[in-house]
């Protein structure tokens, strides 16, 4: 397989920079032509995270978005947007999400259609899936005819990178995240094949990762903005994925949708199978960029991954001092394992924690720390 991606430079959310930036990206792909046309039915799958403002970087920043709407809709699209917010939504929590991150400004400038992907589901069995052959999913996902995602970069926890890839879990709905989470949470591999058949299933026809401001440190949520100062471009999000990786300094073999697509031969093992358009990777590279705590693992080998998160796991942890007391990690919580009553401040069962990391990607107070013992501290220098 052939993969491209373009690189262009965008310093600012400027809405004149980000429309040229766009374009300028897909121009080496063939331009937003190549992938829909008139009558189209365009899907574009926005990160969504949480409520919260463009400028906190965990969302999809509307210039971005506005920008591809408005391209799409220009070629004589039909062009909606949406997604499934972390912990999932409700009619009212939703609309206030929109209104927060700034989509609602876009769709009311626009007119474009929006779609909250907690609202119908269907199953779906997948021929192309390797391992999850069975998905619920948004019925919106199966009714596009094509599927443009506006990832954003940052760190993860879980994942160590949220990118292209990892954008399609949100093709899942909030209700059925947790069970999907039980499942695989424990086995970093296990939730990779999972993206990766959300990937193989559903394959957006261009991504378009929003890089001019990313994250760093404590994501996908909590972490802090990075200047960067990019947009890429590509019609693979696995290429897109091992581009972005590189350039945020990870080795990308260690990010496990990165080393899993290769290994499945739909992602590339190195640069030089990618054909690189604009900007040249090389002199991108972030040497100081702050990964999570988490990414000590990444440097075992892949049988032992597991049981060294068992031994020296990492753990959740709730600062009091920052705590609200409003209960959103307990009510998120996969395996139940955060107990709360109102007026005190939740208390986790470790027996039970999953280490899915979904309680500090939620709290919106950003009241939860991953921890490192003193033994990983010491294993890690």
């Amino acid at each position: 397989m052939a993969y491209e991606v373009s690189i262009v430079r965008c310093d600012s959310y400027n809405d004149e920079k980000v429309r040229n930036a766009v374009e300028s990206s897909l121009a080496p792909l063939g331009g937003l032509e190549s992938a829909i046309k008139e009558g189209d039915r365009v899907l574009i799958k926005l990160n969504l995270l949480s409520a919260k403002p463009p400028e906190a970087v965990v969302t999809t920043h509307p210039a971005v978005a506005r920008a591809v709407v408005k391209m799409g809709q220009e070629l004589g699209a039909t062009v909606t947007v949406g997604d499934s917010p972390g912990g999932g939504s409700s009619v009212s929590s939703y609309k206030s999400l929109l209104q927060k991150t700034g989509i609602q400004g876009v769709i009311d400038e626009t007119g474009c259609q929006c779609v909250r992907f907690d609202e119908a589901t269907v199953d779906v069995s997948s021929n192309k899936a390797k391992t999850f052959k069975k998905l619920t999913l948004s019925k919106a996902i199966t009714e596009a005819d094509v599927i443009i995602g506006l990832p954003k970069l940052k760190t993860h926890s879980l994942t160590y990178y949220t990118g292209a890839v990892k954008l399609l879990y949100g093709y899942i709905p909030g209700m059925f995240k947790p069970e999907y989470h039980l499942h695989t949470a424990k086995d970093i591999n296990l939730f990779a094949e999972l993206l990766l058949d959300l990937h193989e299933t559903y394959t957006p026809r261009i991504s378009i990762m929003d890089a001019v401001v990313g994250m760093e440190g404590a994501g996908p949520s909590n972490g802090n903005p990075r200047k960067i100062g990019l947009l890429l471009a590509s019609k693979s999000c696995t290429a897109l994925d091992y581009v972005a990786v590189t350039i945020a300094g990870f080795d990308p073999m260690m990010v496990p949708t990165v080393k899993m697509a290769n290994e499945r031969g739909i992602g590339p093992n190195s640069l030089t199978e990618i054909t690189i358009s604009g900007e040249k990777v090389e002199p991108l590279i972030m040497k100081d960029f702050k990964k999570t705590t988490t990414t000590w693992s990444s440097r075992a080998p892949p049988f032992m991954t597991n049981i060294l998160k068992t031994i020296i796991a990492v753990k959740p942890r709730i600062e009091a001092f920052k705590c609200k007391k409003c209960g959103e990690c307990s009510r998120d919580c996969p395996p139940q394992a955060i107990k709360f009553m109102k007026g005190s401040a939740p208390v986790i069962d470790y027996d039970k924690c999953i280490r899915c990391f979904c309680c500090q990607e939620l709290c919106p107070e950003g009241a939860i720390d991953i921890s490192m013992p003193l033994v990983r501290k010491i294993l890690k220098r």
